[in-house]
């Protein structure tokens, strides 16, 4: 596990039903196997391919770039905007104080990981412009920190994330340890090969120019 995976993987480990942005899905997929909407390998991948990623490539690989943008420029309002954008998309309204307590359980996290790294830009976020925090925006601060190119940010958290969603799904479809890690291990890269190509000019094209997550896709 590098420096930059330390946080993904330990929030695997505190709670399932954290919402902690995209970690939300493979709760949900869990709850699609249960429920035996997701009944196979294929089912899995529709799952994956036609849930998971477009929400990934719309809103979260986008949020990464963002936050780049806004540490470079040190712009504490485009980071707290662009955490609630990631928010809007998973949390409830009637959820939002437990995703409040979420981020700080998160913020308290990191500091212990990484007990040398600066996180003053993410805490006056959450108190001047009322950020919730998501683990979005702290994995892309977090890579900043540690100065890890923001597409290797992106594949990460698509790696990380996939992984948990074949944690949750493995068992019940009788998935073997290796045969899960080798679909892992195709879909992540499938995964990252459509972000760095097709994807990330269709995204683009279609953010308004005001946008903060246009602002990271030129950048």
């Amino acid at each position: 596990m590098n420096s930059s995976q330390k946080l993904l993987a330990y929030v695997q480990l505190l709670d399932a039903k954290l919402p902690t942005a995209s970690f939300t899905h493979a709760h949900n997929l869990e709850h699609h196997v249960q429920q035996g909407q997701i009944r196979n390998v294929d089912d899995l991948e529709t799952y994956i391919t036609s849930v998971l990623k477009p929400h990934l490539f719309q809103w979260e690989a986008p949020a990464i770039h963002s936050v780049y943008a806004a540490a470079a420029k040190q712009d504490i309002w485009q980071i707290a905007l662009v955490d609630k954008m990631v928010i809007q998309q998973i949390i409830l309204p009637e959820d939002m104080d437990e995703a409040r307590k979420t981020g700080k359980r998160l913020l308290k996290l990191a500091r212990n990981l990484y007990p040398w790294m600066e996180f003053t830009m993410l805490e006056q976020a959450i108190t001047q412009y009322h950020a919730v925090l998501s683990l979005t925006v702290l994995h892309a601060w977090i890579n900043v920190q540690l100065g890890i190119d923001r597409e290797q940010a992106v594949g990460c958290y698509f790696y990380t994330l996939l992984s948990c969603c074949m944690s949750r799904a493995a068992a019940p479809l009788q998935l073997s340890i290796r045969d899960a890690s080798l679909l892992t291990d195709r879909l992540a890269q499938t995964m990252e090969n459509d972000w760095n190509t097709h994807w990330r000019t269709t995204i683009q094209s279609h953010i308004t120019s005001d946008s903060p997550l246009h602002n990271a896709q030129t950048t």
